[in-house]
């Protein structure tokens, strides 16, 4: 489910667009320097987010890595820029990717997503020693994320307040004094999130015949729910005391999450 909370790039600022490409950079060092290799493979923009929303409220500045070549855009020299926030993002980012990959291996038995796992699972003890909070509510989330799928649940309120858990306390780190609200704003756009998923690859869900939420919601009302979840977001968001990149994040949730919306709706003969 990640690839949701990202920028509409098009309509940002050459200031803000190089800014968002710096902190994402610099998670992915975060996430080689703390987790190797591998860590990177499993690098989104979705905790960019985090990075920017983290630094923002408490006004960490970053520290700016000197001009490197990446191997991915070898012609241009990049920035990255790095704080505490970025690797309490990288752990995240890491968590998140190897649950998910648990997650479908038990589901659909995919064999890339074991073995990515496995590779992925040294670094998982470690993290689960450092954020046992986050990580309770990770797994607790996707097990009980995994009994109503395998129950059919088609209440789709209730799998996405399972998933806006895990999101709710993966954006809260130890101590944060603004944990309630944080929780909150998490909680929100973790429900968005996940029923976006399922507008998004609710035809495929059901050619392969497998669960998805929305089955029993006509496709009509797809965007309404999900506009309904996002105000809801961004209420909890706009508490927040947000004092620099506002313009950023407020690209990201009332452009950018509705990026990957599915162009034409599904038709009622395929849910049917």
């Amino acid at each position: 489910m990640f690839g949701y909370v990202v920028a509409n790039v098009d309509a940002l600022s050459v200031f803000d667009k190089d800014r968002y490409r710096a902190v994402y950079c610099g998670l992915c060092k975060a996430l080689g320097q703390e987790h190797g290799r591998l860590g990177r493979l499993t690098l989104t923009y979705d905790m960019t987010f985090l990075i920017l929303l983290l630094s923002s409220l408490d006004q960490t500045e970053f520290a700016e890595v000197s001009s490197f070549r990446c191997m991915l855009h070898p012609l241009q020299k990049r920035e990255a820029f790095i704080n505490k926030h970025t690797r309490y993002a990288a752990d995240m980012n890491l968590m998140l990717a190897y649950h998910q990959r648990m997650d479908d291996w038990a589901d659909d038995r995919k064999a890339s997503a074991f073995f990515q796992a496995k590779a992925l699972g040294g670094k998982i003890d470690a993290l689960k020693k450092k954020h046992p909070a986050q990580t309770k509510a990770i797994v607790d989330g996707l097990l009980e994320l995994s009994k109503m799928e395998s129950d059919g649940e088609t209440t789709p309120d209730l799998p996405a307040a399972a998933f806006g858990s895990i999101l709710g306390a993966v954006f809260v780190p130890d101590g944060h004094e603004n944990a309630a609200a944080l929780y909150d704003f998490g909680d929100k756009l973790g429900r968005f999130v996940y029923l976006m998923d399922a507008a998004v690859d609710l035809k495929k869900d059901l050619k392969k015949m497998k669960y998805n939420p929305l089955i029993m919601v006509p496709s009509e009302r797809h965007l309404e729910l999900l506009q309904m979840l996002m105000a809801d977001c961004v209420s909890a968001y706009e508490t927040l005391p947000i004092k620099k990149d506002k313009k950023l994040m407020d690209n990201i949730l009332y452009s950018g999450v509705w990026s990957r919306f599915p162009t034409r709706p599904v038709d009622e003969e395929e849910t049917a």
